[in-house]
């Protein structure tokens, strides 16, 4: 119990952390001043400026899905949206997955969309995801065994020389999103027409075809 030896250990303990990177700049809040006593250098973290996130209409004669996978506790689902040239909502739908991961989930969602698209007789379509992983999968191949099936498949029915798919940030995608959540909520598959969406699933379809952004970034 030797007072230098204990404070020698405190400080011997606070440099091995520190060396091992194990600090970060929130453990040090109100004592940024003792900091460089331990021989700790705190550098303020830098945070990107907020950007403006906008949805983007697809070209006139084209189609465009945006789609959305959800984990929550163990079980998966998704959601997804079919708009035309003028941002007008054709169909939605929203889907259980169960027990499956999140990029399982996101896959399951783009073949649900393209499926669907398919069914009402749309083609030349363009589909968004906000995961930029399972977006390379789908272009460029990988990712694991049991996920390949579902990857073959939209690719099978993707024309890639004639549709698109793209990245959008999350702050873009809001209505897939929403939708997802409920899928995960109702444990059901379900779709909705322009006329019976929700209100809410409503407003952010509004949103965007007015063109207004969302922040990303606050």
């Amino acid at each position: 119990m030797d007072p230098r030896r204990i404070i020698w250990r405190v400080y011997h303990t606070i440099s091995l952390l520190h060396t091992g990177r194990l600090f970060r700049h929130i453990h040090w809040r109100g004592d940024m001043d003792i900091a460089p006593i331990f021989g700790v250098i705190i550098t303020t973290p830098f945070h990107p400026p907020p950007t403006l996130v906008f949805w983007r209409t697809p070209p006139v004669g084209s189609y465009k899905i945006n789609t959305d996978g959800c984990v929550k506790d163990g079980f998966a689902s998704g959601g997804g949206i079919i708009r035309d040239s003028s941002g007008q909502c054709i169909r939605a739908f929203f889907s259980f997955y169960g027990d499956c991961t999140i990029l399982e989930a996101e896959l399951r969602a783009i073949l649900d969309g393209i499926i669907l698209a398919q069914r009402l007789g749309l083609s030349v379509l363009w589909v968004e995801s906000d995961s930029t992983l399972a977006i390379h999968c789908i272009t460029k191949g990988g990712g694991p065994w049991h996920i390949q099936a579902t990857i073959r498949h939209i690719r099978h029915l993707l024309a890639l020389d004639r549709d698109t798919i793209t990245h959008i940030y999350r702050e873009g995608n809001q209505v897939a999103d929403l939708l997802a959540s409920k899928g995960w909520d109702r444990r059901c598959y379900h779709e909705y027409s322009s006329q019976d969406l929700p209100r809410r699933h409503r407003s952010l379809v509004q949103i965007d075809r007015f063109g207004l952004p969302t922040v990303r970034g606050l």
